[in-house]
């Protein structure tokens, strides 16, 4: 493979094409992965690319990212463009701090403030082209610094972390003793903060709750760099993406618009291509009848043209659909009765640590329940203790009549990593023939010598298609699922999807996946540190509740009048300042200070336009001193705007 830089001026001035990438082709022995894929990223790109497992996504990113050499083909990046790429499993290390690796991605920035600071010396003592050149460039410079955020940089880093939810007592801890998700928490975080050019994102959602998945949504859609990321949320491609890229059998092909419109336009495009195929197939069966039918009679002149034509044809291919979907369907159901559980006094927790107590919950026959809420908050030890999988604390469970439950893992500890698919299925079907056992497991994908591969050597998606192939035997009354989704693809989560809507019985399900929440759930419990709320509806209910929950009480602090001073308290007229943008998830204090944030923010965009316009005149710039002056109020009057907007945004 051929990798160009080419030579021209930073993308922040003039290149709008960001990479080009021409006919890469990679194969893995027999196996073609990309077969001449052509790919182009311009500025402003927000790209989903979506495909099955296993089907070279990852492949493809680390091959733009110039990690994976493909076999063939070209990748053409100009100078200056700066990459970022996430991938799934981020490994660290030994030494490196969370919050220092994270931070690190502000060196760029920081590179530029040196040279910037280099070239402000120089201007007093420059004439002529000297003069000209060192103007532009630090034009150029301040331009970077702005993308790159360069001038609210230690704010930056605290909201982005915050933003995806790692908890600010792991800042300082060692990046390889973190969980997997905390470390691809760390590994986004660094650059978000970066700002690449185009930044490659792989199943960047995997390991985030839903609060975390939509403060990603809003910062990618604002940010300004390219962006490519896989993904199986169909909500975040929805509100993301503005082009998709489907890769399906080595083949990278590509569609406007978001998730919704790819879908239209794929079925269309199938639609078209097979009747294309079909009328060309009619075609060639009746020149071919013709041919065989008149050569050697009267007509062999007209025949032998015929087939000669018949060979300087084009022959389509038949249209591949290929988006393999597994046949998930719970064969055998066990009908309980009308109440499946209800829960006194329950205390849940770990130990001598009390998560939350007093819960009182009742579950009837066919609902279907969500439970959300931030990462860490005990929604996995509720769904265990009312699956019987763990004691509670205190309180008691009244389960139905005949209540079975089928319970889902995310973490699928159910698998023995010594066992194969077809050795797990013999021991929950002993009686079984060795046909049914595979035939039962080709229904979720897995064929041939797939059946006897170690549990052990599987993919996250393999895990998942192989306990959903245990569960279904279960007879469940009712479903306690934990993060079903988690490593399906799109078309496995549909065909979920399809299964618990036919499922009579009632189901329990934490799940990040808000189309997923939005198809099945009537009801949603929230569990939060302050305990759990239930809210009537699936997740687009819950979202609105608590808009207007939040509107509601805005309204009425608005309405309510300031409280008068105190004689102990000084008497000004100044309004107080809001406090510091607030964590993720918290409330701004102070409503009524509403209007006057509004008019600081006004006001602060005002004087960061004239100081902006003051830096390039020319007694500015001959001025080292004013220059720098100039140049720290800017950077303050950054710091506070970043910080009102922020809380203007959360009000």
């Amino acid at each position: 493979m051929l990798l160009a830089r080419l030579a021209g001026q930073p993308t922040a001035n003039r290149t709008v094409t960001l990479l080009l990438a021409q006919n890469l082709k990679r194969h893995f022995g027999a196996h073609e992965v990309l077969r001449g894929a052509d790919l182009r990223i311009d500025r402003g790109d927000k790209l989903g690319l979506v495909g099955r497992n296993g089907g070279g996504k990852s492949t493809l990113l680390r091959a733009l990212m110039g990690e994976d050499r493909p076999d063939d083909g070209t990748l053409t990046v100009p100078r200056n463009v700066r990459l970022g790429y996430v991938p799934q499993a981020p490994e660290f290390a030994p030494g490196v701090i969370a919050f220092d690796h994270v931070e690190h991605g502000l060196d760029e920035a920081r590179a530029l403030a040196r040279e910037m600071a280099e070239i402000e010396a120089k201007l007093s003592h420059a004439t002529g082209d000297d003069l000209s050149s060192l103007v532009e460039r630090h034009g150029e410079l301040t331009q970077e610094m702005e993308i790159l955020g360069g001038w609210q940089s230690e704010q930056l880093v605290e909201t982005v972390l915050s933003g995806i939810g790692l908890a600010r007592g792991l800042w300082q801890r060692e990046a390889r003793t973190l969980s997997g998700g905390e470390k691809s928490r760390v590994a986004l975080a660094r650059e978000l903060v970066r700002r690449p050019d185009v930044l490659f994102l792989d199943e960047p959602t995997n390991h985030l709750d839903l609060e975390g998945i939509e403060w990603l949504e809003t910062y990618l859609k604002n940010l300004g760099s390219a962006v490519l990321f896989v993904s199986h949320d169909r909500r975040l491609l929805d509100n993301v993406a503005t082009g998709m890229l489907e890769l399906e059998r080595g083949v990278l092909k590509r569609y406007p618009g978001n998730y919704t419109r790819y879908v239209t336009l794929r079925t269309e495009r199938y639609d078209a291509e097979l009747r294309a195929f079909e009328v060309q197939q009619d075609y060639l069966r009746k020149e071919e009848a013709f041919i065989k039918k008149h050569m050697g009679s009267q007509r062999t002149a007209e025949a032998k043209g015929r087939q000669k034509k018949l060979e300087h044809v084009v022959r389509l291919q038949r249209p591949q659909d290929d988006v393999r979907k597994p046949s998930l369907k719970l064969d055998k159901v066990t009908r309980g009765g009308e109440m499946v559980l209800a829960t006194e006094g329950l205390a849940i927790g770990y130990g001598d640590h009390v998560l939350h107590r007093g819960i009182e919950l009742r579950v009837g026959r066919g609902e279907r329940i969500g439970l959300v809420g931030p990462n860490g908050a005990g929604k996995t030890t509720l769904l265990q203790v009312l699956a019987g999988r763990r004691a509670p604390l205190a309180g008691d469970i009244r389960r139905g009549h005949r209540a079975v439950c089928g319970y889902y893992d995310q973490e699928t500890a159910d698998l023995d990593p010594t066992g194969t698919p077809l050795s797990l299925m013999r021991r929950d079907l002993p009686l079984a023939t060795e046909g049914e056992l595979r035939s039962h497991l080709a229904r979720f994908l897995f064929r041939g010598d797939d059946v006897e591969l170690p549990v052990s050597s599987l993919s996250g998606g393999e895990r998942a298609r192989l306990t959903l192939a245990r569960l279904v035997l279960t007879a469940p009354s009712w479903l306690a699922l934990d993060e079903p989704t988690n490593h399906l693809d799109l078309a496995a989560r549909t065909a979920l999807e399809e299964m618990l809507d036919q499922f009579p019985g009632a189901m329990i399900c934490i799940s990040h996946d808000r189309e997923f929440l939005d198809h099945l759930a009537t009801r949603i419990i929230e569990v939060g540190p302050g305990g759990l709320r239930e809210f009537r509806g699936n997740y687009r209910d819950y979202r609105r509740a608590l808009d207007e929950a939040d509107q509601g009480a805005r309204a009425a602090a608005a309405a309510k009048p300031a409280r008068a001073p105190q004689k102990s308290e000084p008497q000004s007229a100044a309004t107080p300042r809001p406090a510091a943008a607030p964590a993720r998830g918290d409330k701004p204090r102070n409503p009524y200070l509403f209007q006057k944030l509004e008019a600081e923010i006004i006001a602060l965009e005002e004087e960061r336009a004239a100081l902006q316009a003051e830096m390039v005149e020319e007694r500015v710039y001959r001025d080292p001193k004013l220059l720098k002056e100039l140049q720290l109020r800017l950077a303050e009057v950054e710091r506070d705007l970043e910080q009102k907007n922020e809380t203007w945004a959360n009000w």
